[in-house]
């Protein structure tokens, strides 16, 4: 459950002795909302980067996976629900460019940066031009040190990758190993989102919403009384809402239009 903290909470988490592990990693996102081992694997390469050479980069261990242990990397369970649509995000963004900005570049803009009881989250506003004045108060997104857009993806240097910290990066000469705790420390994690300002729907063909229709399995933290025969009952249900090529309207709102990383 995500419980918004404030005040002396806030600093108890921020100052937490945490031992050492991969910070900051980036990611370059493509896909709304996932992030796969193709991801990790790339943001572990660029890590590396920093330390080694092409040569001894290549013949390095995989080590970054032990420590994305955030909801964030967890693709089979999700905590919003039993389904998942995943769309390539240049996609999403055109389509929103082309129905919602009349063709012109959408913009781009820090929202807010949200705080709960184990999660930051990173908010990223996309309006189209016309409500440059409305929305002034909110710095570009360019301005930001931490999430950037280069107009086919999102580059995030993420700043803590794990939820429970089973592991530290113990760096050796030239290697990055994950030495295993005796016992295990929590901590935040961060996330981007990305909310859509619109007042009206946007617009998605049923054939493509189909194609990115996933079923996953409810986070255990977020179970109540659903049983796995009724969650594939609900997916079957969903495709076959979903078996005309026809367009579909997303849900209209007077407020952003949301979608995020995980």
């Amino acid at each position: 459950m995500r419980v918004d903290i404030k005040g002396e909470t806030i600093f108890r988490y921020l100052s937490k002795d945490i031992p050492e592990y991969p910070t900051p990693v980036e990611f370059h996102i493509t896909e709304v909302a996932h992030i796969n081992e193709a991801d990790i694997r790339a943001a572990e390469e660029r890590f590396l980067e920093k330390l080694l050479t092409k040569e001894e980069k290549t013949a390095h261990p995989p080590f970054l996976s032990e420590f994305t242990t955030s909801p964030l990397f967890l693709n089979k369970t999700s905590r919003y629900g039993n389904f998942r649509f995943t769309f390539p995000l240049a996609e999403l963004m055109e389509a929103y460019k082309k129905q919602k900005c009349e063709d012109q570049e959408p913009v781009l803009r820090i929202y807010e940066t949200k705080l709960f009881s184990q999660e930051i989250e990173y908010v990223i506003l996309v309006h189209n031009p016309e409500f440059n004045e409305k929305f002034r108060d909110f710095p570009l997104l360019k301005s930001s040190p931490l999430v950037a857009y280069d107009g086919h993806q999102i580059i995030w240097k993420s700043q803590a990758i794990c939820e429970t910290h089973n592991f530290q990066l113990v760096t050796c000469g030239k290697t990055a190993m994950p030495e295993p705790l005796n016992s295990h420390e929590w901590y935040v994690w961060d996330q981007v989102s990305i909310v859509f300002h619109t007042k009206d729907v946007l617009t998605i063909p049923k054939r493509k919403m189909k194609a990115s229709l996933s079923c996953c399995e409810l986070d255990p933290k977020e179970q109540h009384s659903e049983s796995t025969m009724s969650l594939h009952k609900e997916r079957e249900d969903e495709d076959a809402a979903l078996k005309f090529d026809s367009p579909t309207p997303q849900p209209s709102c007077d407020q952003p239009m949301t979608s995020d990383t995980r």
